[in-house]
């Protein structure tokens, strides 16, 4: 029988944290590159940055409520660490356009499967419904990207320019 992995919920809030805002980053940084080219693509990378934003701020409030908000990464946190982020890239041909688009989904399987194994390491209940809130959402995220990514063929992701 394997013992079970269980985490604190500082530990669970500064991994769920770190990792949003890590993922907020990247699809602000995929919005503008998509942006000159591709407004349609930037938009949506905007929607789900935006989802990110939501998440954060519940991981706020729990942890809030938890009496642990500095385990939870602040706003100013977010905004520092994206203007020293590399600086981004502009989208210019169909391969590069097509290539962002399955890293942005294959990212989003593992951000799902993160979120699933937060959950599966809870034994906070005060953690419980927020994270299977965010397997729930992460698993909308992958479904729309990936029927974004099956309704584009590589030239129509930057032909709308």
């Amino acid at each position: 029988m394997q013992a079970s992995l269980l985490l604190l919920p500082q530990e669970q809030l500064t991994l769920a944290s770190t990792h949003e805002v890590a993922e907020l980053q990247r699809y602000r940084r995929l919005s503008l590159s998509f942006l000159p080219r591709a407004p349609q693509v930037s938009r949506l990378m905007s929607c789900l940055g935006l989802q990110c934003e939501k998440r954060l701020d519940t991981l706020r409030g729990v942890a809030s409520r938890l009496e642990l908000e500095a385990c939870v990464t602040s706003p100013a946190a977010i905004t520092a660490s994206f203007a020293s982020a590399p600086r981004h890239f502009f989208v210019e041909e169909d391969g590069m356009a097509v290539q962002l688009l399955d890293q942005a989904i294959h990212i989003a399987v593992e951000t799902k499967r993160f979120f699933a194994w937060l959950l599966e390491t809870n034994a906070t209940p005060e953690l419980h419904r927020t994270f299977v809130d965010f397997v729930r959402e992460k698993e909308a995220e992958c479904h729309v990207l990936l029927e974004f990514r099956e309704h584009q063929t590589a030239p129509a992701v930057l032909r709308h320019a």
